[in-house]
């Protein structure tokens, strides 16, 4: 294949900034990262500069879109250019059905039926493009019955391609790491903090760390609070780790978030307790841990907690996790799929 020029692009509200979205680091900038590595030509645009290049990308790939004037000129302007264009999306957002499960909804926090107007707007954006990929089979599965004629494909999250290059020390200590991400995680973070109350009373030498914004009634001197941190800073975060844990909330909204804090721990050959919901499920290889009761997160973590029993899955647990989360490997399905 020629090398192509694609350009990933943001509508993100505080323009100077969107190169510091997650969502923007992990599905656009990673997948960059490996398509420059196999030759093409790509760039990290902002829907406003976009507007002002005379450039014409092969490929144009906007970051959940959302309907407005801004975004139909943009997509007239590149078709006239002879670009195809690709709408991707992380998070459950184009369905109003789900908007009911949105974690900011059911805190209160946020309205539900301007959630359901967003979530409207976001899936008539969606039905501009030439073809969508999604992070989740999940996803995928919620998107095809709204839009039976979209072609849409699965484009996994992956560990980002530049921790290759990084050496970290690892966990030292047995420090059990939350990664919260957003301020929308409380209710899943709620689901195991008895657990970890009672585990922090019965071993002396057990500390909790929770990374990122966190509302929980849990209180206990091991317990360590850590505001969100920088990009760059978090690799050590997760090298740092003993154990992880990644709860979530069954809800229809929760099932299609992917399964990357428990793949970036393995990367660390760092294991994870999860709930055994929607990405998470690839990952069935020792080092993965599931647990859905009260009782059953109590027991997985006592075991897993354990030096030998934590020795024994962490050993290799990189390797078996490489093939599932490789953007390299992604990158190659995704150039097949737009160019299609």
């Amino acid at each position: 294949m020629p090398p192509l020029q694609i350009c990933f692009v943001s509508d993100h509200p505080r323009r100077r900034f969107f190169r510091q979205d997650a969502s923007f680091i992990y599905r656009c900038e990673n997948l960059g990262l490996a398509l420059r590595a196999m030759g093409h030509e790509v760039r990290l645009l902002h829907l406003n500069e976009l507007l002002l290049r005379p450039d014409r990308p092969d490929v144009a790939v906007f970051l959940r879109p959302s309907r407005s004037w801004r975004l139909r000129l943009a997509l007239a302007m590149l078709r006239r250019r002879g670009c195809r264009v690709v709408a991707d999306t992380d998070d459950l957002n184009f369905d109003p059905a789900a908007a009911a499960y949105r974690p900011s909804v059911l805190a209160g926090s946020a309205s539900l039926r301007k959630t359901e107007g967003k979530f409207a707007r976001a899936l008539a954006a969606l039905a501009l493009f030439d073809r969508v990929t999604v992070s989740t089979d999940e996803l995928q599965h919620r998107l095809r019955p709204l839009l039976p004629d979209m072609p849409c494909a699965v484009v996994p999250n992956a560990v980002h391609r530049s921790w290759r290059a990084l050496q970290l020390p690892r966990a030292s200590r047995r420090v059990l790491t939350y990664f919260s991400g957003t301020s929308t995680h409380d209710r899943d973070f709620a689901l195991v903090a008895p657990a970890l109350q009672q585990l922090l009373d019965e071993m002396p030498d057990l500390e909790v760390r929770v990374v990122g914004r966190l509302d929980t009634p849990l209180q206990h001197p091991r317990l360590e609070r850590v505001a969100k941190l920088p990009f760059g800073d978090y690799p050590a975060a997760v090298a740092a780790s003993w154990l992880n844990i990644a709860p979530l909330e069954d809800t229809p909204f929760t099932r299609g978030k992917s399964a990357l804090k428990t793949i970036e721990a393995g990367f660390f050959d760092v294991p994870t307790v999860a709930t055994p919901l929607g990405d998470v499920l690839r990952l069935q290889v020792p080092g993965v841990l599931f647990a859905t009761t009260q009782a059953e997160w109590l027991q997985q973590l006592r075991h897993a907690l354990q030096p030998a029993e934590r020795a024994r899955l962490s050993e290799g647990l990189a390797q078996r996790l490489r093939p599932l989360s490789d953007v390299d490997l992604f990158a190659a399905q995704w150039l097949r799929f737009v160019s299609g």
